[in-house]
């Protein structure tokens, strides 16, 4: 952060009691202060669809909802090879990466119960991988410049 000592996110909206909207931080640490603020309004059945390039922040943000569910960030990695992690925390955490797979090969992965759980968050990176986007989903865009992330979170039409 630049300048204050302050863990808050400097966004373009301070503190999110929404968390649709446009935000922009500054470093990695941002970032997931961001997704924690996030992952503290949630109540369980939302899926956020991460997109972005590569190092864009998508794990980083992921790791703050994470910390938001009560669940230590430092649990939080790329599932790249395993392709869905499990986290326990206030609700329990299913953090899914699609990366390695092409447009649709996911169908083996039982994603359709895990986008039921009611009392889970779901967290998706590479979800433009997905073959269809699931109902009550949130989609993040995520782009990066060398020192700002700019991140629009925006639910599904």
């Amino acid at each position: 952060m630049t300048g204050d000592s302050s863990s808050e996110p400097r966004t373009t909206n301070k503190k999110p009691e929404t968390y649709f909207g446009e935000f922009t931080t500054h470093s990695p640490e941002e970032t997931l202060a961001l997704g924690k603020q996030i992952g503290e309004q949630l109540k369980g059945g939302e899926i956020f669809l991460l997109r972005g390039d590569l190092g864009a922040g998508k794990t980083v943000f992921a790791k703050g909802i994470a910390s938001g569910l009560g669940i230590d960030p430092a649990d939080v990695t790329s599932p790249t090879f395993t392709l869905v992690n499990t986290h326990e925390g206030r609700l329990r955490l299913f953090h899914i990466d699609l990366y390695r797979l092409d447009a649709g090969e996911h169908q083996g992965l039982g994603l359709g119960e895990i986008f039921e759980d009611e009392n889970a968050v779901t967290v998706i990176e590479w979800a433009e991988r997905l073959a269809c986007v699931p109902a009550r989903a949130t989609i993040l865009e995520i782009s990066y410049s060398n020192t700002d992330r700019r991140i629009i979170v925006s639910e599904v039409d």
